[in-house]
């Protein structure tokens, strides 16, 4: 309780102090930015939570009492520009699987990341953390998501050159972040542009073509014996480094409002796996479409992904989500409405060894020039994945394509005028709840009906009051829900809001969806649980604090089409970021 309430002054004072901060700062003839960002949650006790099994007191072995803190700090003269950042876990906030796996219990963890950078017109290079991607990430993204507690940046080089626009090459290598360590593995690769339109004097649109090639060696010397699927035979593959291979090829196009992107990506070897094993090879074919005219456009995007998953280390500290060598959203619709994302999809290639699917969204806008406080949006989106056809080794059976999620999203938004706008969701939802065990040959699938309505009323200039319903009807899984959400703004500084969101009918079966049995007694209850939230913000320049308390159920946070699990938990949030 000291530490939160220590922050909690902290915020207090940040606040009475940003106007101080309101600047960059100058340093010589070059300049120095400042970002800082604080994370933090106080876990208080929850009767109800821990009777029903929801949550497990013995868990929490780092205390009731969690930290996500971020300083960087960036030099910049012309073209020399030099840069650190401290990530501090004080210790970490639950949920955020960034530590390893034997050290889960540290009270107190940090990370250095640092880099030098020298950027001319056609050419840089930049040595320390480097931050980069192969085209959609498919075999190589090294990136940092702090929602997700996601951090991957290699350690070692980059160095690119752009020749008039026709050729650009970059080339990294080094060795990866994972969690609070670094790998003792290598990462290595190269990537090639090509612009042919700008090579034969086309002006009107684009065409590309790419390619890259990704590899992975495996410092350590790991030694065990794996069985020959194919002869039997008793053999140890795994003697030496191991070795990962990747290339991708990949066209873009764009004219006259048509974009085409197209990428191929193929996992030649990885070590880690019997060479029999289909795990050992895989391959990805992406594709996006686009097109746009006035106030309308269109997208599709369609992937069939086959054992792609790429790890960045093989040592049993490396399981969990950070472990992650490239990069394969989910494209299904990130929704920010909280009953449309209580089950988000979370795909079935690491179960299932592949998928098949994609999604459309189509936009249309309707506004009369005459009348520019006036106007209605558009927005129809729809997905669809199944598993792919492939023989599965593990149970040594053949496995065939089965549907595991299916989304239909219609919302529409009006602005009926300078004061009062309108947002209308519907959303229809079904997924196989069983794709998310080894063991189950068969689907069972669940589904939601959900539907939002969104009313924004501005009283004036600096007032308005916001308020938000939501309704989740379904017979299966943890059968009706409903939330609300009321909102007050006072612009620009505060921000005050309350919310609930609330289990409230029965399953098809009869049951709620928090059911309890005391395993002393043998005696069995139900329990309509509301997941009580209430929270205000502050903003001044650059510096924004928000406060909350209340009941967080256990689900999924997604961001960028990737999700990590969050525990259940009832307690205090501060969130603070300041820049200058």
């Amino acid at each position: 309780m000291k530490k939160f309430l220590l922050f909690l002054g902290v915020a207090l004072c940040a606040t009475f102090c940003v106007n101080e901060a309101s600047a960059q700062i100058k340093a010589g003839e070059g300049q120095v930015s400042i970002a800082l960002e604080s994370n933090n949650s106080y876990y208080m006790e929850d009767k109800t939570l821990e009777k029903i099994g929801l949550v497990n007191p013995d868990d929490r072995t780092r205390g009731n009492f969690g930290s996500n803190d971020y300083i960087k700090v960036d030099y910049s003269l012309n073209k020399f520009s030099a840069g650190v950042q401290v990530d501090a876990y004080l210790p970490g906030l639950y949920g955020y699987d960034m530590y390893t796996y034997q050290q889960r219990d540290s009270k107190l963890t940090g990370f250095l990341t640092k880099y030098i950078q020298w950027e001319d017109q056609n050419w840089g290079v930049r040595l320390g953390d480097i931050f980069d991607q192969f085209g959609n990430g498919l075999i190589f993204r090294s990136y940092e998501d702090r929602a997700l507690g996601f951090n991957n940046s290699l350690a070692g080089a980059r160095a690119h050159y752009n020749f008039n626009n026709y050729v650009n090459v970059k080339v990294v290598a080094g060795m990866p972040r994972l969690y609070d360590v670094r790998s003792n593995n290598w990462v290595y690769g190269a990537d090639l542009a090509l612009s042919i339109s700008d090579m034969v004097g086309w002006n009107d649109g684009i065409i590309g073509i790419e390619g890259s090639y990704v590899g992975r060696t495996d410092s350590d010397i790991a030694l065990f014996d794996v069985e020959d699927w194919a002869t039997g035979e008793i053999t140890n593959i795994l003697k030496g480094k191991r070795q990962l291979n990747m290339v991708s090829g990949r066209l873009n196009f764009e004219y006259a409002g048509v974009t085409l992107r197209g990428e191929y990506a193929a996992k030649l070897n990885d070590d880690l796996f019997n060479p029999t094993l289909p795990m050992a090879k895989g391959n990805v074919i992406y594709l996006d479409l686009g097109y746009n005219y006035k106030r309308f456009s269109a997208s599709a995007t369609f992937r069939r992904m086959e054992n792609m998953t790429t790890s960045i280390d093989n040592r049993p500290v490396g399981i969990g989500g950070g472990n992650i060598m490239n990069y394969v959203p989910l494209l299904t619709r990130q929704h920010t409405y909280s009953l449309a994302n209580l089950n988000p999809y979370r795909g079935s290639s690491v179960h299932t060894g592949g998928e098949i699917g994609g999604q459309i969204d189509l936009y249309y806008s309707l506004r009369n020039p005459k009348a520019r406080g006036k106007y209605w949006n558009f927005h129809l989106n729809f997905s669809m994945f199944n598993t792919i056809d492939h023989y599965n080794p593990i149970f040594g059976a053949e496995m065939e394509g089965r549907n595991v999620w299916f989304d239909l999203n219609v919302d529409v938004e009006r602005q009926w005028n300078k004061q009062v706008k309108t947002t209308f969701l519907y959303s229809v939802q079904r997924w196989d709840e069983e794709i998310n065990h080894y063991d189950a040959p068969e689907a069972h699938y669940c589904l939601s009906h959900i539907f939002v309505g969104d009313v924004t009323y501005k009283i004036n200039k600096k007032h308005s009051l916001r308020f938000e319903a939501q309704y989740l009807a379904s017979k299966d899984y943890e059968g009706d829900w409903v939330a609300a959400t009321v909102e007050y703004n006072f612009a620009p500084k505060f921000s005050f809001y309350v919310s609930d969101m609330w289990n409230c009918e029965k399953m098809q079966d009869g049951a709620y969806g928090n059911y309890y049995m005391d395993l002393d007694t043998f005696e069995s209850d139900n329990y309509l649980l509301h997941y009580y939230q209430v929270g205000a913000s502050f903003t001044h320049n650059s510096f924004r604090a928000q406060l909350s308390y209340g009941r967080n159920r256990a689900g999924f946070v997604c961001s960028g089409g990737v999700c990590r699990f969050q525990p259940a938990y009832t307690g205090f949030n501060l969130a603070m970021t300041l820049s200058f």
